[in-house]
């Protein structure tokens, strides 16, 4: 297939990079306001019928030095002017520990019961502590949460108080703190915990169920998929803190370990499966060597990620991810302009994947804010685009099984006349007597010979031979009905296997009435033909046990037919003079010895 021009390739996916382009820049522009914000807004007044709070603009940054780590008594104890107000919802990457403050202030009529929740779940540390004011002026460390985003009961006292939060963010801090009520929170501690266990649910349902596609098809595509899916499945157990909250609370180092090898064998599982997929390596071999050296590139980098001390690789980790989606998408328009149905289906569900995939790219190396577009929405696209290729492999599966039976029809049939050639004859007519053994009747083998064809090829031309080739192929198809197996074997002769016969005198019945259709005239491009046949029958199991012997006999008794004077059939017996030549028929498809 012509490949589409260059310019339009470059039209598509430049396209593809506006539009994922347009999108970050309104995620920027919609990022927190630089300015400093109002001191008073810096204090947190409980309402009396608080759900959840925003307490994001009311905190206070302290950045702590990294030779002497503070301690929280310390820090209750420094001035204000030591505080700055956040200027951003997005920190940045930050080597060293930040301390975060909330003034708050609960009335009588506040509630009692609050949670402190942090926004992202991938921290390197996380301690909460209250300040009790007074003369005894000390920091108390709050209850931990079991919640798989940071969060810590709070029961502040009447009147003002101070919360102190000490992080260490893998990546961009990104600090979205919400001030809950304690019920309110355990409502929604619920639903989310629901919502997570039906993506969870979803993504191990579909991984179980390619597998079983790969064990009946041996498809190279469902494994790339399984691989993919089940690294996708580990990177977003560290993104979505469900790993941390359920499978290693004991131990953070699975975030870091996760959240750059993870990604890294996500994006190469990813690549693999796309370029089986798409079937790169035969129809654009360039773009699949290009992917696969960014394939063996995520590789690299998911192997060196294991090492210790190996946190700096997170933004050449997150930048070859980038370059991960771009390449998809080039593949993808590629085989797009190639005409390949599954590559569509591929461009529809990249184009979330592209917006979001960066969105979160950005939020992770300090561009962007945090918002649901930048973090839990890339689980619910990851499980998007897992449903939809699982679709398009079924449609790329059926277009594969569709060509494959195209070319199987080209080696099983005869081209002019659509009959069985050969190679079918054998391939059919082997289990069609094998099934008439096992229910115990009776078959025949026709071989049927047109009489006068050379006649109208001399006087018509050979257009009008083959048009007579074809019509008597039909007459024969409708004569012998769908059980039989026709074949034409080359020139003016056929072959006929006619399985689970009640007696073998049927077969005689069926050879008269062949003859009687072909009789018939034919009326051919306004005019009328004429042209008879010459059968020669050979009964199973009778006579002989095996399609080739079958097919010896056969030919014999049609022989003996067209010395009759042609225009009859004669079934072979042992008056039947023998074959000229004592060599059998072979299957074209049978290894010669």
């Amino acid at each position: 297939m012509t490949p589409a021009p260059k310019p339009v390739f470059r039209r598509g996916l430049l396209g593809l990079l506006a539009l994922a382009g347009a999108v970050i820049w309104l995620l920027v522009a919609a990022a927190d306001d630089p300015s400093t914000p109002d001191p008073a807004a810096l204090v947190v007044l409980v309402p009396p019928d608080l759900v959840r709070h925003d307490v994001s603009p009311s905190l206070s940054l302290l950045n702590e030095p990294a030779a002497t780590p503070l301690r929280a008594d310390a820090v209750a104890a420094l001035p204000d002017a030591r505080f700055a107000p956040l200027t951003g919802s997005n920190l940045g990457i930050r080597e060293h520990a930040v301390w975060l403050r909330l003034r708050l202030y609960r009335t009588e009529q506040s509630p009692e019961q609050l949670v402190l929740q942090l926004g992202r779940p991938v921290w390197r540390q996380v301690q909460a502590y209250v300040v009790w004011e007074g003369e005894d002026r000390h920091a108390v460390r709050l209850r931990a949460l079991h919640s798989r985003h940071p969060a810590f009961a709070v029961e502040p006292p009447q009147g003002p108080s101070t919360l102190l939060v000490r992080v260490a963010q893998i990546g961009a801090i990104t600090p979205q703190m919400q001030l809950w009520e304690a019920g309110a929170f355990r409502h929604h501690a619920v639903d989310d915990a629901l919502l997570q266990g039906l993506f969870y649910g979803m993504m191990l349902a579909l991984l179980i169920y390619n597998a079983f596609l790969y064990a009946s098809t041996r498809d190279a595509a469902y494994l790339t998929y399984i691989l993919w899916q089940a690294a996708t499945l580990f990177y977003m157990l560290v993104f979505t803190g469900v790993g941390q909250h359920q499978l290693w609370n004991t131990s953070v180092r699975w975030n870091g370990i996760g959240l750059i090898s993870g990604l890294m064998l996500m994006c190469a599982g990813g690549l693999a499966f796309i370029r089986t997929y798409l079937l790169l390596p035969r129809h654009a071999p360039r773009a699949d060597l290009a992917l696969q050296i960014v394939q063996w590139l995520t590789l690299t980098l998911a192997l060196a990620a294991l090492l210790p001390n190996s946190d700096w690789m997170l933004i050449p980790a997150q930048l070859l991810a980038a370059a991960t989606l771009l390449a998809i998408a080039a593949a993808a328009v590629l085989r797009w302009r190639q005409q390949f149905v599954p590559a569509v289906i591929l461009l529809l569900s990249l184009v979330p994947l592209l917006l979001v995939g960066f969105a979160n790219i950005g939020r992770t190396l300090g561009w962007l804010p945090e918002t649901f577009l930048t973090a839990d929405a890339l689980q619910w696209v990851s499980a998007l685009l897992a449903l939809v290729l699982t679709y398009g492999l079924s449609v790329r599966v059926a277009q594969l099984r569709e060509r494959a039976s195209r070319l199987q029809d080209l080696l099983r049939k005869d081209p002019l006349t659509g009959l069985l050639n050969r190679n079918g004859l054998f391939e059919q007519g082997q289990r069609l007597l094998d099934r008439t053994h096992d229910s115990q009747a009776h078959a025949a083998v026709l071989w049927l010979d047109l009489d006068g064809l050379k006649r109208i090829n001399d006087q018509f031309g050979h257009a009008a031979g083959d048009a007579l080739i074809q019509a008597a192929a039909a007459r024969l198809r409708d004569a012998f009905g769908p059980d039989a197996a026709c074949a034409r074997l080359g020139g003016d002769e056929f072959a006929i296997i006619l399985p689970n016969l009640p007696s073998p005198r049927l077969a005689e019945d069926l050879a008269r009435h062949a003859l009687e259709r072909l009789r018939v005239p034919y009326a051919l491009s306004g005019q009328e033909f004429h042209a008879t046949g010459s059968i020669g029958v050979a009964l199973y199991p009778q006579q002989a046990q095996n399609l080739e012997d079958l097919l010896r006999l056969a030919d014999a008794a049609m022989y003996r037919a067209k010395a009759q004077g042609r225009d009859t059939y004669v079934l072979w017996s042992e008056q039947t003079p023998p074959p000229a030549s004592a060599v059998r028929f072979t299957w074209p498809g049978a290894a010669q010895v």
